[in-house]
Order: structure tokens, then C-alpha cells, then sequence
């Protein structure tokens, strides 16, 4: 009877001993996780810290850009790409926003080509209207030809059509680029009724998968994907071309594109005749320090040596001045990384700013 209370009580003990070990290592277990994940959210607080850093330094230098830099001197009134936030100097970048790694990008998206100004609204082709009427009762009093009124739509359509003939892109002619811009400007348009080259609700809902037409502006840019014949080839571009998408923005509805920031394939769009070469001799002006002052003009592209003077660009489809921005930000730690996009407005009078959307990966 001794012997088997003695057997019991060393396994009662032996069963103690294992479950305080099971116990020791489970809590040392835990408490190792704690460890690492307190030092993961302690890096991630300091990252998403960085970030907002960073974002505050990006609209500090948008803001800054606009001041007078001395005793009675004038506030700048145009954006180029010589302007501080496209030149953040990157050691006090780093100074100021902290991170094993840090880095800041800045685009000027009014140098880019505004999607949803392909079509006009209700109001504004009333407005085309009336004005080519009152055109037309003025011409015939005074006895004079006929005088056509600009009409915002088709220039812009003259301008999508030589951006995306422009050989960059995956447009192999001059039809296929008509049915993409017809198909946007479907897509765009409040009505179903469809254009000679484009498609509306039907076409949509006759695929495989069906969906709506949007019948309005893009909401992003990617939505693009969704109208007929913008492939991804011809958005994001492949091994032999280059994407539109880079090219493109959702924000502005005026249709002017700042000819001091907008890119090689832009410029080249804004006018008839505008060679690769003419391109390069625009971007070589507006690079050089000397001719800062000229760039307040959207007509300084006149003063460019070498520039045809029978090449004229639209006054009413450039600016100097730029009102919506976006900055990508991003922060490394330790091997951790995170990064920040954000879309920022830019009032052009008032200088006042809006952070339209801000979104941490």
C-alpha cells in the first residue's frame, strides 16, 4: 500500500514538473512574441511617423514655392520643375524626416492630360452654342465670313489623338486611336447614345461579365481598363511601349496642362508638327536657371531657338500654373517599409491646401 502511494506521488510530481516546463516555455514563448511584435509596432510608429513627415515637408515646399524670398521681392506666380519640391534636397530630407531609408517623389499632375475634360458637360456645350450662335448674328450684321468659335471638345480630341499617335504607345494607326477616344468619351458621357467609333450600356453588358457604363467622369485613373480597347498593354504599356497611365490624371476639369512640367509625350501633343526634336529643345529651355523668369509666360516656347514660328500651341490649352499635386512617400526601418500616396489641391489664388486623399501601404 506504501509502495503505490509512493509510485502515485512521484507521478503526480513528475506530471507537475512536466506541466510547469509546458508552462515555462509557453510564457518564455510569449513573451519572446511580445518582445518582437512591441519592437514591430514601435518600427511601424516611427515609419508611419516618417511618412507624415514627410508629407508635411512635401506641402511646406509647395507652400514655400509661392513665398517672396527676400525684402520686397514678388511671390512667384508660375510653378516649373525648377521649383523646391522637385528639387528636396536629400540629406536634409533625411535629417528632417528621419528612417534608415526615406524617399519623396513629387508630380505635378496639371502637366499631365485631364481625362474627364475629353467631354463637356450639359452646361458648358450649351454655353459653345450660344456662343457660335451670337457669333454667327455678329458676323452676319457687320457683312464678315463666317468666324468658327473654339470648341473645347474637339481639341481636346485633336489633342488625345496626337498623344496617342505620338509612336509611344501601343496605337498602331490613326482608326484605332479615333474608336479610343470615341469609346472614353461614350464612357464619360452622360447619354447612351453611342459615337461613330464608340460603344455605350449594350456593348458593356453583352461581356461575358457584364458591368454598367460609367456615364460619367472617371472616378481613377485604372478605371480605364474598363473601357473598350484600353487594354493593359495600352495602360501600363509592355517591353516594346510605353503606358498612357503615367500621362493621365482624373483631377482638373479646365483642360489646361502646365507646359512647364508636362513630359516629353505631352508636349508633344499640344500642337500639330511638334517633332521628338522640337520636344527636346523645350525641355533643354525650361531646364536652364537663366530662363526662370521667361517661364511665368505659357507662351515662351516662342523664345526658344530653333522653335518653328509657324508651330503655334493653343493659349486657352496651357498654363504656368499648377493646382494639383501628388507625392509618394517612402520609409525603411530595420527592414521594415511603408509607403504613403497622397493627392494634394492647390488653391491658385488663395495658395490654400487640400489634402484630397492620403492612403499608408
Amino acid at each position: 500500500m506504501l509502495r503505490n502511494s509512493s509510485g502515485m506521488a512521484l507521478l503526480i510530481t513528475l506530471a507537475a514538473i512536466s506541466f510547469l516546463v509546458a508552462l515555462t516555455v509557453q510564457l518564455a514563448t510569449s513573451v519572446n512574441w511580445q518582445v518582437h511584435a512591441s519592437a514591430n509596432q514601435k518600427d511601424a510608429v516611427r515609419l508611419n511617423a516618417a511618412l507624415y513627415s514627410g508629407l508635411s515637408l512635401v506641402r511646406a515646399s509647395l507652400y514655400g514655392d509661392q513665398q517672396p524670398t527676400g525684402l520686397g521681392e514678388q511671390q512667384q506666380g508660375f510653378d516649373s520643375l525648377q521649383d523646391g519640391w522637385n528639387t528636396l534636397d536629400k540629406e536634409k530630407m533625411h535629417e528632417l524626416v528621419g528612417g534608415d531609408g526615406v524617399s519623396i517623389t513629387v508630380r505635378d499632375l496639371t502637366g499631365r492630360i485631364q481625362l474627364n475634360r475629353l467631354v463637356l458637360s450639359a452646361e458648358e456645350k450649351q454655353e459653345v452654342q450660344e456662343q457660335q450662335l451670337e457669333q454667327q448674328r455678329q458676323d452676319q450684321e457687320q457683312g464678315r465670313q463666317p468666324r468658327q468659335i473654339k470648341n473645347p471638345e474637339k481639341e481636346q480630341q485633336a489633342l488625345w489623338k496626337r498623344f496617342l499617335l505620338s509612336g509611344k504607345f501601343a496605337v498602331e494607326n490613326e482608326d484605332e486611336a479615333i474608336a479610343l477616344i470615341d469609346a472614353l468619351s461614350d464612357w464619360i458621357d452622360a447619354d447612351d447614345e453611342e459615337r461613330d467609333h464608340g460603344v455605350e450600356n449594350g456593348y458593356y453588358q453583352s461581356l461575358e461579365i457584364p458591368y454598367s457604363c460609367r456615364n460619367g467622369p472617371l472616378q481613377y485613373p485604372e478605371e480605364l481598363l474598363l473601357v473598350k480597347g484600353f487594354s493593359r498593354r495600352l495602360v501600363y504599356g509592355d517591353d516594346e511601349h510605353q503606358g498612357i497611365f503615367q500621362y493621365l490624371t482624373i483631377y482638373g476639369d479646365d483642360g489646361k496642362i502646365n507646359i512647364n512640367t508636362a513630359s516629353a509625350p505631352v508636349l508633344k501633343a499640344l500642337a500639330a508638327g511638334i517633332t521628338d526634336e522640337m520636344v527636346d529643345l523645350l525641355i533643354e529651355f525650361r531646364t536652364d536657371q537663366e530662363n526662370l523668369d521667361a517661364l511665368a509666360d505659357p507662351g515662351w516656347y516662342q523664345q526658344v531657338t530653333d522653335f518653328p514660328d509657324d508651330i503655334v500651341i493653343d493659349e486657352g490649352m496651357t498654363t504656368t500654373k499648377s493646382s494639383f499635386f501628388s507625392c509618394t512617400i517612402t520609409a525603411g526601418r530595420d527592414g521594415l517599409q511603408q509607403t504613403g500616396q497622397g493627392f494634394i489641391y492647390r488653391d491658385p489664388n488663395t495658395r490654400e491646401q487640400t489634402l484630397l486623399s492620403w492612403k499608408v501601404n
